[in-house]
């Protein structure tokens, strides 16, 4: 079934494929995937196998962001750099294996989200996380998942 969800990947993958021989359909291909879906993933960036978009509206990946595998990523979400001056290399954030962030995060600059962490509905992550820890917060502070679950 075509959905919102699978056509955002898809179109993703696709322009990452042409982006290595053809820069300018590849263009072209990120442009129809915002126009189809609301998602606007530069093809420049990347991500491993598993990648869930539930919600692709409103959806930013910018072009040196890094995304390991089986990473979930709900709506109005932005990954993106810092931008870079006069040569330097650019400052976006490497997520890592299995991580999921709600809807309406942020996570700016060049930081790193270890395996397995969680981030927050309208987070904003400005810092590393350790693997399996939790950031919640305007700005985002990080804490054990433990903390967050309901008492039995």
């Amino acid at each position: 079934m075509l959905t919102a969800r699978y056509s955002a990947v898809f179109l993703y993958r696709l322009s990452q494929r042409t982006g290595r021989w053809l820069p300018f359909l590849a263009g072209l291909i990120k442009q129809f995937n915002q126009f189809l879906t609301g998602a606007d993933l530069a093809w420049q960036s990347s991500a491993g196998s598993g990648l869930v978009l539930f919600h692709p509206s409103g959806v930013v990946i910018g072009p040196d962001v890094r995304l390991g595998r089986d990473c979930k990523i709900q709506q109005g979400v932005t990954l993106g750099g810092l931008g870079s001056s006069h040569g330097a290399p650019p400052a976006s954030p490497t997520i890592g294996n299995r991580v999921a962030v709600g809807a309406g995060a942020r996570v700016i600059g060049k930081i790193e989200l270890a395996d397995d962490c969680e981030v927050g509905a309208n987070a904003v992550v400005t810092k590393s996380g350790p693997a399996g820890w939790v950031a919640v917060g305007i700005p985002a502070t990080w804490r054990a998942r433990s903390e967050h679950r309901q008492p039995q």
